[in-house]
């Protein structure tokens, strides 16, 4: 799943002289799926089949854009509005998301004993479970019973 943030380029305001907590700048939103769902899910913002705060936006003439992306499901869209101010998240409010900087070795390669297996998992790196697990299947260890894509090596 994947969770987004629209970024309205003008503030939604549902009447003249709304007070500010009735004004809108962002959109939180989900979708099952990848990318391409998430592109489907965008076309319908603004018509009937998508929230009713972006066909309001739409129907007030105001254009918006993806500003950015997380994954997860619905735990996760549930704590980013928890949190509000989702101006804090967006960067084209001008917030920067955080880098994650690894320690590198003298040959610029990571430094795998000086990150923490949730440093190398931002990054897209293999943890050391997701290590120790490659290693074991390529020694040919056992797979799960449930696995239905195991072929059992034929016995000579």
């Amino acid at each position: 799943m994947i969770v987004y943030l629209l970024h309205f380029d003008q503030t939604y305001e549902p009447y003249p002289g709304a007070p500010r907590r009735d004004c809108a700048q962002h959109y939180t939103g989900r979708v099952i799926g990848g990318p391409r769902a998430l592109a489907r899910r965008l076309a319908q913002h603004g018509t009937m089949h998508g929230a009713r705060l972006m066909l309001a936006v739409r129907g007030a003439g105001i254009t918006w854009q993806l500003a950015r992306t997380w994954s997860g499901g619905a735990d996760r869209e549930r704590q980013l509005k928890r949190q509000g101010g989702a101006s804090r998240r967006c960067p084209m409010c001008g917030v920067k998301p955080r880098v994650v900087e690894l320690a590198r070795n003298a040959d610029g390669s990571v430094s795998r004993s000086l990150a923490t297996d949730d440093q190398l998992a931002r990054v897209g790196l293999m943890t050391a479970a997701a290590r120790a697990e490659h290693a074991d299947l390529r020694r040919g260890a056992a797979t799960p019973a449930d696995d239905y894509w195991y072929a059992a090596p034929a016995a000579s």
